[in-house]
């Protein structure tokens, strides 16, 4: 793919993250539950930065193919991803007492994302 298409599909997929967030933390809110807007938007916020850990390991390790070399810090990142992701969503869970339901539909929004710009793909980018 090149870079152009793969930049244009990373802002779709992008845009389409931020629709769905804002459109379910409104949802959520306007049914009156705070706790559960809130608990969603955690979900969303720790799977979109999940999301852009996982966007910053393809780009390092094509930046390796190329004979880049990975920074430190950058592999120690994307080694305790999931143990800093799994803390973070340990301490909403326990500490703030976030809904565990409403998390884990925060949680989707990118492979919902991402599922509807394949979608888009498939139905309008034919060539």
């Amino acid at each position: 793919m090149p870079e152009t298409e793969y930049t244009a599909v990373l802002g779709r997929v992008r845009q389409i993250y931020l629709v769905l967030v804002v459109a379910g933390t409104i949802g959520f809110a306007a049914q009156g539950n705070r706790r559960n807007a809130a608990s969603f938007l955690a979900g969303a916020a720790i799977s979109g930065v999940s999301f852009w850990l996982l966007k910053r390991l393809v780009d390092d390790v094509g930046a390796a193919l190329e004979g880049h070399k990975p920074r430190g810090a950058s592999v120690l990142v994307h080694a305790l991803r999931l143990l800093l992701l799994g803390g973070a969503m340990f301490a909403i869970l326990k500490v703030y007492g976030a809904s565990p339901n409403y998390l884990c539909v925060g949680l989707l929004i990118p492979v919902v994302s991402i599922t509807l710009e394949a979608l888009y793909e498939w139905i309008y980018a034919r060539t």
